[in-house]
């Protein structure tokens, strides 16, 4: 074989071998299913997912979801409390230690993050958990309830309006 055969065959191997191999996007979970900011519930909200609002008014500092195809689950939220007045006279106070985060697709759960913990009182957690994600997830939303009401109350949501961007 001559040189410049075995180099376009080479060439030509290398090729077959970078479009085989698995992108980087694959290996660290693929596209997001959901991604945003959450928004703290108050009494007069509607539901969600048949379900309600807490009874008491929330307030937020920062909080974001992220869920990708691959089920990989990622909270991060600061200062989810009630503020002054509502349950203490003098300062924003959050008395739930203990949240769950679940995924809803076309407003039924599909996924629970299992109870994960939250500071009392400054009302802040973050986790990273493996939930199952189904291959096809209409509208999906997250809702984050107290562990003590998951299914009957949410104190925060992420309920995406229009598209949500792949990356």
């Amino acid at each position: 074989m001559h040189l410049k055969s075995r180099l376009a065959l080479i060439g030509a191997a290398s090729v077959v071998a970078l479009v085989l191999s698995p992108s980087t996007a694959v290996a660290d979970g693929g596209h997001n299913l959901i991604r945003g900011d959450l928004t703290p519930s108050l009494p007069g909200d509607a539901k969600i997912n048949n379900i309600g609002p807490g009874t008491l008014p929330w307030i937020l500092d920062r909080g974001e979801v992220r869920i990708r195809e691959s089920g990989r689950m990622d909270v991060r939220i600061e200062g989810l409390q009630i503020p002054a007045g509502s349950f203490d006279p003098t300062v924003d106070f959050n008395p739930v230690a203990s949240i769950d985060a679940l995924l809803y697709c076309d407003g039924v759960q599909m996924a629970d993050s299992g109870p994960q913990p939250m500071t009392v009182p400054g009302g802040d957690a973050r986790f990273r958990v493996s939930v199952p994600v189904p291959s096809m997830c209409d509208s999906p939303s997250v809702l984050i309830s107290p562990t003590a009401a998951v299914g009957k109350a949410y104190i925060a949501s992420l309920v995406p309006m229009g598209d949500d961007d792949d990356d």
